[in-house]
């Protein structure tokens, strides 16, 4: 039995995939200590594990100000840092959120193996999703570099726990001894170009424990599943245009809005609607002949596992890559978030419900999903790793 320590720091879309991987290495006699934002605690203590919470794990969507992100930032990874050094326990190796940029110079210190857990598209030379997003940013980083506070940031984790602070805008790809990415090397962009150390394991689709408090009577009808995600879903503009688009359509709607809006808001709800502040997105994609997604690559993921095809309006971040590499794969079409319109929304259902080669398609990269091996995959390749020590 060996002693595992799992770093996520951020949302949903980078926990969720860690469930089944963790609900595994319980499974096979590891123990973990999973630190992650306290929303997590449920979750995480359902697997098993035993969870730290953190106090710094707000969402940074509320913060405005360049400079306030990175204090925030900061207190996180000290705080993390003091849970982990302060511990009696010692681990035998490190899984570590790709976005924990200093995982695999903690596992340095720590003297263990490191594994990184990367919840996007892995990237080297030959992708470009991270290199033209700093393009993009760097406008707004470049003063964070130079600032006094990066600055003593970056000394202090030297100075106080010999941790040296990677370059951001190279450290946010695989960095551990091995690299756990939960896509298959079909849909990974430039899959074929990643060396051995990069483990595509596909979705880490697992019992997440959730009620369904969702009985799906379709009579044969198209299902089509409504989804923005857990941090750009509070569009009541958005939504109205799916009422517009799709009440007269001969189809089942199932819409998740989230938990920021009120479902009493929405004054007129057509009958083929069901509008739910939250489902369990696995067992109704289980159902669906469409999802309508913002293209984070867990929901992504998650809809292809099941074969559905998919249209995507990409918010932030890697979604416009996701978003790309779906449509370059013939399994989707991307919106783009500006551009939504009702007849634009109603023409790609149509478009997709007419043609038989997104159906197909979603099925091609659907089996190179099942097929990557999942969480069960994951745990091999650790133990593979710990088993060369």
């Amino acid at each position: 039995m060996s002693n595992a320590l799992f770093i996520s720091m951020f949302g949903t879309g980078h926990v969720n995939p860690t469930i089944g991987l963790v609900k595994e290495l319980m499974n096979r006699g590891e123990q973990v200590t999973y630190i992650s934002g306290e929303e997590f605690r449920g979750k995480i203590e359902k697997t098993g594990a035993r969870f730290k919470g953190l106090k710094n794990s707000a969402n940074f969507e509320d913060s405005k100000q360049p400079m306030e992100t990175l204090a925030r930032l900061e207190k996180m990874f000290e705080e993390i840092l003091e849970i982990v050094v302060t511990t009696k326990e010692k681990f035998d190796y490190i899984i570590y959120d790709a976005v924990f940029i200093i995982g695999n110079e903690l596992g340095r210190v720590l003297k263990i193996p490191t594994i990184c857990s990367i919840t996007t598209f892995a990237t080297n030379e030959n992708t470009n999703i991270f290199s033209d997003l700093f393009r993009q940013v760097g406008p707004i980083i470049q003063p964070i570099l130079n600032s006094s506070v990066y600055i003593n940031f970056v000394k202090n984790l030297q100075e106080k726990y010999d941790i040296k602070f990677p370059s951001i805008t190279t450290a946010v790809g695989g960095t551990g001894t091995i690299n756990i990415v939960y896509t298959s090397k079909y849909l990974q962009i430039c899959g074929e170009s990643f060396d051995e150390s990069f483990k595509f394991i596909g979705p880490s689709i697992a019992d997440r424990k959730e009620n369904m408090s969702l009985s799906l009577e379709t009579n044969d009808k198209k299902v089509i599943y409504i989804a923005l995600g857990t941090i750009f879903n509070n569009s009541i503009e958005f939504y109205e245009s799916c009422f517009k688009a799709f009440g007269d359509m001969d189809v089942e709607i199932i819409m998740s809005v989230g938990k920021s809006i009120d479902v009493n808001t929405f004054k007129s709800i057509p009958s083929n609607f069901v509008v739910k502040n939250y489902v369990s997105q696995l067992e109704v994609l289980k159902q669906a002949d469409l999802f309508i997604t913002h293209g984070g690559m867990n929901s992504t993921n998650e809809g292809l596992y099941y074969d559905v095809p998919l249209i995507l309006i990409p918010q932030f971040a890697d979604q416009p890559f996701v978003a790309r590499r779906v449509a370059e794969l013939g399994a989707g079409i991307i919106i783009e978030k500006d551009k939504v319109t009702t007849e634009i929304l109603k023409q790609s259902v149509v478009k997709i419900f007419s043609d038989n080669n997104f159906r197909r398609n979603s099925e091609k990269i659907g089996k190179s999903l099942r097929e990557a091996g999942g969480y069960k995959k994951a745990v091999d390749e650790i133990f593979n790793l710990k088993n060369e020590k």
